[in-house]
C-alpha cells in the first residue's frame, strides 16, 4: 500500500474541542484507510503556534519526507500546517521537491497533487492568515477590556501589592514600609541612598528576597539600593494611578487606566517629588571638581565604573557601599592615583593635537577600495538577474525543458544570493569607511581650532574632547601594578595601550 503521514497540531491559544489533537488523528486515520494509504508515521506538535517553523514533529516530518518514508502528508486544515501565507508555501514547496504531496481533509479542494488543488491553496492560506490576525486583534481587545475592569494582566507586581482575584490589592507590611519611605523623603528630606541603608539597617527584606525569587533566574543580593528606592518614589501605582498599555511596540499606545487602591496621600506623592528634585541639586553643587576621564574608566575586574575624588579614581563596587553592601561581595580593585593617570592621558591627547600628521591627511585624500567594490558587485548581481529572466523566457517559449530549467536556475539562484551577500558585506564597509572619513575630517578641524591654545584649555573643555577621543579606559589588577588600557577612536592613536605603574 501507499504510505502516507498525518501531521496534527493545536496551539495553547487554540480551544476548540473539533481541533483537539486526538480528534484530528482519529478523522485523519479514518481518511487514509478511505484513501487506500498506510499510516507510516503520526507527527504532533501539541501547544505550537502555526505561525512558527522552528516546531519538533514538523522537523522530522520534513527530514522524513526527504527520506522518502511516504508519498502524501495528510492535514486536518491548512491552517495545522500553517497560518502565515509565506510559510505555508515554503513548507509545501519543500514538500514537493522531496515528491511529496499534501492533502487536506477539511478542504477537499487542496491537494497538491493535482493542479488545481495547487490553486485553491494560495486562496486558503490567505485566509488562515488573516483568521489568525483577527483572532490576535481579538485577543487585544479582551486585555483592553479586562484592564478597563481593573484587572492587573501580569508583569511585575509593584511592592507594597499582591495579586488577589486577578487585581491588585495592598500587602499590609510591604504597604507600611512604602508609606514609610515617603515620609523619609518628604518630611525629613533623606536621599534614596540614606533610606536604602536604614531599610538595610532595620532587615527589611526586598521583594525579591522576601519571596524567595530571583531575577531572570538568577538570585540577588537580597539588599535595598538607592535606585529601587528612587523606583518606588517615582511609581504613580501608589496613589492609584496604574496605566496598562505602556508596553506596547505601537509609536503611539492607547493607554487604559485601571482602577488601584492607593498607599500613599496625592500630597505626600508630590511632597517627596519636590525634596527629590531639591536634593538632585544640593548633589550637583556638590561636585567641585571636573574630573577629565568621568564616565570614561570602567573596572577590569567588576565591569562598574570608576569614580574621582581629590586623589585618586575608584571603583564603585569598591567604595560604594549601596553599590556592594555585603562587605563580601566588593570589589578588590585598586585604586589610580587621579593626577598621574589624567596628565598621562592628557599628554598623549595634546601631542596628537598639536601635531596630527600627514598620515590622517593622506588617509583622508585616499581612494575607496570599498566603493570601487560595490560598484562591481552591482554590475555582477544585475548581469545575473537579467541572466535569470532570459532563462525564464527561455524556458516559457519551449526552448529548454523542465529538467534543464530546474538545474540551470538552482545554479543562478545560489551565485544571485552568493553575489548578493558580498554586496552587502561590501556596503557594509563603505558605510563605515565614509563614517571614519567623516570623524578624521571633524578631528583635523577639531585640531585646527585648538592648536593655538591647547594649553588655556578650561577643565570643561578638557573633559569635552577626552569625550571626544578617548573612547575606554580600563583598569585591571597586575601583579603588584595596575594596567591602564587607553583605546582612541580616531588617527595615528587609534588604537593606543598605555601601561603604567599607578601605585593603589
Amino acid at each position: 500500500m501507499r504510505q502516507c503521514a498525518i501531521y496534527t497540531r493545536v496551539s495553547t491559544e487554540e480551544q476548540v474541542e473539533r481541533y483537539s489533537l486526538e480528534a484530528q488523528k482519529e478523522v485523519l486515520t479514518r481518511w487514509a484507510e478511505v484513501l487506500g494509504y498506510e499510516v507510516a508515521a503520526t507527527y504532533t506538535d501539541p501547544g505550537y503556534s502555526g505561525a512558527q517553523e522552528d516546531r519538533p514533529a514538523l522537523t522530522r516530518l520534513l527530514a522524513d519526507a526527504q527520506e522518502g518514508r511516504f508519498a502524501v502528508v495528510l492535514v486536518y486544515r491548512l491552517d495545522r500546517l500553517a497560518r502565515k501565507v509565506r510559510l505555508a508555501y515554503d513548507l509545501i514547496e519543500r514538500l514537493e521537491q522531496c515528491g511529496v504531496g499534501l492533502m487536506s481533509y477539511s478542504e477537499p479542494n487542496i491537494n497538491t497533487t493535482t493542479s488545481i488543488g495547487k490553486a485553491v491553496l494560495g486562496i486558503m492560506a490567505v485566509f488562515a492568515e488573516w483568521e489568525r490576525d483577527t483572532f490576535a486583534e481579538r485577543s487585544r481587545l479582551g486585555l483592553r477590556k479586562a484592564a478597563q475592569s481593573g484587572r492587573y494582566l501580569g508583569g511585575i507586581v509593584p511592592y507594597g501589592y499582591t495579586v488577589e482575584d486577578g487585581r491588585l490589592t495592598p500587602q499590609p507590611e510591604e504597604a507600611a514600609v512604602v508609606r514609610q519611605i515617603f515620609t523619609w523623603v518628604a518630611e525629613r528630606g533623606w536621599s534614596t541612598e540614606r533610606v536604602a541603608q536604614e531599610l538595610n539597617r532595620l532587615g527589611v527584606p526586598p521583594k525579591y528576597r522576601r519571596e524567595g525569587r530571583g531575577v531572570r533566574g538568577r538570585r540577588t543580593a537580597g539588599v535595598w539600593r538607592g535606585g529601587g528606592v528612587l523606583r518606588i518614589l517615582k511609581n504613580r501605582t501608589y496613589i492609584g494611578e496604574y496605566t496598562y498599555g505602556k508596553r506596547t511596540r505601537k509609536p503611539q499606545p492607547d493607554l487604559v487606566p485601571v482602577a488601584v487602591p492607593p498607599l500613599v496621600e496625592p500630597a505626600l506623592f508630590q511632597a517627596a517629588q519636590e525634596q527629590l528634585a531639591r536634593n538632585a541639586l544640593f548633589a550637583a553643587r556638590n561636585a567641585r571638581s571636573v574630573y577629565l576621564l568621568k564616565g570614561l574608566i570602567r573596572c577590569g575586574v567588576c565591569g562598574r565604573a570608576y569614580v574621582g575624588s581629590s586623589d585618586y579614581y575608584a571603583c564603585v563596587g569598591r567604595v560604594n557601599r549601596q553599590a556592594s553592601p555585603i562587605p563580601s561581595m566588593r570589589c578588590t580593585a585598586p585604586h589610580v592615583r587621579r593626577a598621574e593617570l589624567e596628565e598621562s592621558i592628557w599628554q598623549d591627547i595634546r601631542t596628537f593635537l598639536l601635531n596630527p600628521g600627514e598620515a590622517l591627511q593622506a588617509f583622508v585624500n585616499e581612494e575607496s577600495p570599498e566603493r570601487n567594490e560595490v560598484s562591481l558587485l552591482e554590475k555582477r548581481l544585475q548581469a545575473l538577474i537579467e541572466a535569470r529572466a532570459r532563462l525564464l523566457d527561455l524556458f516559457l517559449e519551449g526552448g529548454i525543458d523542465k529538467q534543464t530549467y530546474y538545474a540551470r536556475i538552482e545554479d543562478l539562484e545560489a551565485r544571485i544570493q552568493e553575489v548578493q551577500a558580498s554586496l552587502e558585506a561590501a556596503r557594509e564597509r563603505s558605510i563605515a569607511e565614509r563614517q571614519r572619513k567623516e570623524a578624521l575630517h571633524s578631528l583635523e578641524s577639531l585640531s585646527a581650532r585648538l592648536r593655538d591654545r591647547i594649553d588655556r584649555l578650561t577643565p570643561e573643555e578638557k573633559q569635552a574632547v577626552a569625550r571626544e577621543l578617548v573612547e575606554k579606559v580600563t583598569v585591571r589588577p597586575g601583579e603588584g601594578e595596575v594596567e591602564i588600557e587607553v583605546r582612541y577612536r580616531f588617527g595615528q592613536i587609534a588604537p593606543h595601550t598605555g601601561r603604567g605603574s599607578w601605585p593603589q
